[in-house]
């Protein structure tokens, strides 16, 4: 300014108070800032959006990672802890069949407070839908409804069919969270697919773009509020591992989980690594994409043939940088209810009829043995799906899978499933051959993985069409065990049940890495629950 020397008197005061006037503006407050002090704002991206925020749906890290922020059940589960949610207090009977929980005066964002009744009907709900996650309410259903009291608006009282030793973290899950059933019943499946009218967690979802980004804020009636630190969290649909990390390293998201095949890549970059106790196999089904391929599926020699053709150790360096173990068992290590304990310190063994390293001699026998015994030939046998997602690292895991298999003659075509709706999809009963598929835990126990095998709308039922009597009688004994070591035997037997006759072929089980921005405290990766953490974190630089 000091070059204009033409400038007239007058116009060189106005300027001056137009710049000292934008000077006091930025000085005050505005969407950046609060009080005078920076906003705090947690950015980070997911590969999969939620097609839908019910809870009583689905507990996929992509849905948890929102619904465990903006509702909240009985207790939450933070930092591996079961801390206070909705019920301040609570006892659990001498047998261990009976908890009493005494609710807090709650209310959800619209005002309507949260009572006893509310949780009563809410699992009434999940158990009428029939929704794979009304699973978990099984440990206490009598005649088709939950065996479930308000003794008064602010006093609940469940009763058990048996003692489940993680019951407290059954609580704490998306499953069993309050709902609103007055908003369910209204519009149907369609009150989750966009921002829900009623929350009652920590955050509230305030803007929801598809296929772009999600916007969370503060909940100002959340009853532990002054916990709550970030004035905003985004969270951000990028399908691309790549644009992920080139975000991350740009300072556009401020937390990174590293792709798999990128762990090696930054091990000298602050990479901190975490137990998800999670399992990938190939799952089967019962029906087959046609009659024909069903007739294969259900033969164990066309199945053996199949996994015999599969190098671990390859499969697992090749597509994952060998960032996974590769295995033959279908619980991970981690889990626990092994005479009291971890699977990995137990001592148990498990027979499996799979083996890590391929054999395509065996491949090819077993091949044979299951062509003689459906009166088939090379010429004749039909070809597969392997059904997957659009995930890149899906598809090459794929394409290795279809051209091993191509050695002996088992043709595979690869069908591809959008991310989004891939589950959605498969859980409408689209009949398939295999899928590239994968588990994590929802409590810290084995039968996490192994109930699910059993049970009308359940995992096995509803994506593989799968029930064996004898499996589920396996399963029922294990609830009853008279103590550590029979329970231990009753899991030991229904995975090898599960691996001798059971739609899975395992091939790994996983390790998560993550890197975050300088700066944040207090957000947790977690085995169980919430895989993403943040409701309590901090920003602190």
């Amino acid at each position: 300014m000091g070059n204009m020397k033409q400038m007239k008197k007058v116009l060189a005061v106005a300027l001056a108070v137009v710049m000292a006037l934008t000077a006091l503006v930025a000085c005050a407050p505005s969407s950046a800032s609060e009080g005078g002090e920076a906003k705090k704002v947690l950015r980070f991206a997911t590969t999969t959006e939620p097609t839908s925020l019910d809870p009583q749906l689905g507990s996929g890290t992509w849905i948890t990672n929102v619904t465990g922020a903006i509702f909240e059940g009985l207790v939450r589960r933070y930092n591996g802890e079961i801390l206070p949610g909705m019920a301040e207090s609570w006892e659990i009977s001498d047998d261990n069949l009976t908890y009493t929980f005494h609710l807090r005066d709650a209310s959800w964002n619209d005002d309507e407070p949260i009572t006893a009744q509310d949780f009563v009907d809410s699992w009434n709900l999940l158990i009428q839908r029939a929704t794979p996650m009304a699973q978990f309410t099984d440990y206490f259903t009598v005649d088709g409804k939950a065996n479930a009291r308000a003794v008064d608006e602010k006093t609940l009282e469940v009763t058990l069919n048996y003692p489940v030793p993680f019951m407290m973290e059954v609580f704490a899950m998306s499953a069993t969270t309050v709902v609103r059933t007055d908003k369910y019943e209204e519009t149907g499946d369609a009150y989750y697919q966009s921002v829900p009218a009623a929350m009652n967690g920590p955050f509230l979802l305030t803007e929801w773009k598809a296929n772009d980004i999600m916007v969370l804020e503060p909940n100002p009636d959340y009853w532990d509020a002054e916990k709550v630190n970030f004035n905003r969290v985004e969270i951000y649909t990028v399908k691309d591992d790549t644009t992920q990390v080139n975000m991350f390293e740009n300072g556009e998201i401020d937390l990174l989980t590293v792709p798999d095949t990128m762990y090696g890549d930054f091990e000298d970059k602050g990479i901190m690594y975490y137990e998800d106790g999670s399992n990938f196999y190939i799952q089967f089904t019962t029906d087959g994409q046609t009659d024909e391929t069903a007739k294969y599926l259900a033969n164990r020699d066309f199945i053996e043939a199949v996994s015999a053709c599969i190098d671990r150790e390859n499969f697992v360096n090749s597509v994952y940088g060998g960032a996974y173990q590769p295995t033959v068992e279908f619980v991970p290590g981690s889990s626990t209810g092994y005479n009291g304990g971890k699977k990995s310190d137990s001592g148990v063994t498990i027979g499996s009829p799979f083996t890590i390293k391929a054999d395509l001699v065996k491949a090819q026998e077993k091949l044979d043995a299951a062509l003689e015994a459906l009166g088939a030939t090379a010429d004749t046998m039909p070809t597969f799906t392997l059904v997957v997602s659009d995930a890149a690292v899906r598809q090459t895991a794929a394409q290795y899978i279809q051209d091993v298999c191509a050695q002996i003659g088992i043709q595979i075509e690869i069908d591809t499933i959008p991310s989004a709706t891939f589950w959605s999809t498969l859980r409408e009963g689209y009949r398939y051959d295999f899928a590239m598929a994968g588990s994590g835990p929802d409590v810290d126990d084995a039968s996490t993985f192994l109930k699910v095998f059993d049970g009308e709308g359940l995992y096995a039922d509803t994506f593989m069409r799968w029930h064996s009597d004898e499996y589920a009688t396996i399963l029922a004994d294990s609830w009853v065990a008279a103590d550590d070591a029979q329970r231990t035997e009753d899991l030991v037997a229904m995975e090898e049940y599960l691996l001798s006759n059971g739609p899975v072929i395992p091939l790994y089980f996983t390790q998560a890495a993550w890197l975050m921005a300088d700066g944040f405290t207090n957000i947790n990766r977690n085995m169980t629950g919430a895989d993403l953490d943040y409701v309590f974190g901090d920003k602190t630089a």
